[in-house]
């Protein structure tokens, strides 16, 4: 008889990943911690996911999907400008400030750090950006048909803006900034709503 290969769920393999990758880092995750956090064989990884660095790769663009998949159903939502903008940054904010949830988050400040030294990562990355900055855009261009912002603001530079925020929070919560202060840069991204709307 041939001995049945376990299955798992690849999609929760990945998760599980954004969160060991997330904790030590790309440098500091041995075999061993990938073994014991994702709670499958060695063979399994090599198997279904190739090299440290392809899994690695594989949960940068996992934890990237879902937070543009996310981004994208919080701007498509109801409410204002200023209210889909708080809710993004909100969400962000309630993740960071949790201490199991933001060992997930951490995943692309290792992502970041990786880039100089591959292209691949540092092409997916900046398409990445490109993406949210275009969500944000189109977010914004909604907003200037309704009069919520006025058609003489730049919004090509206020979504990049906002893309860049959104990035900002995650490594400045790595760095060890609190809720308070967090919460702190969401209203100066709210100030910059509200100077425009009072043009």
């Amino acid at each position: 008889m041939v001995a049945r290969t376990k299955a798992f769920d690849k999609n929760e393999i990945l998760h599980k990943a954004m969160y060991v990758f997330g904790n030590r880092g790309y440098e500091g995750t041995s075999l061993p911690d990938l073994i014991t956090g994702l709670g499958i064989a060695r063979q399994s990884i090599y198997d279904t996911y190739g090299t440290k660095w392809e899994l690695f790769f594989a949960a940068v663009q996992h934890y990237m999907d879902q937070k543009n998949q996310e981004l994208q159903k919080q701007v498509d939502g109801p409410g204002t400008v200023v209210d889909k903008v708080e809710q993004v940054f909100t969400t962000i904010i309630k993740v960071l400030v949790d201490p199991e949830l933001r060992l997930q988050c951490f995943i692309i400040s290792s992502a970041i750090e990786q880039a100089p030294h591959n292209e691949e990562l540092a092409a997916y990355l900046q398409t990445n950006t490109e993406l949210s900055e275009q969500i944000f855009y189109t977010m914004l261009e909604r907003a200037v048909k309704e009069g919520e912002v006025g058609s003489e603001v730049n919004i090509r530079d206020l979504a990049r803006f906002l893309a860049h925020e959104r990035i900002a929070l995650v490594t400045s919560a790595k760095l060890g900034m609190d809720e308070p202060k967090l919460l702190g840069i969401l209203q100066m991204v709210l100030s910059v709503f509200r100077t425009i709307q009072g043009r």
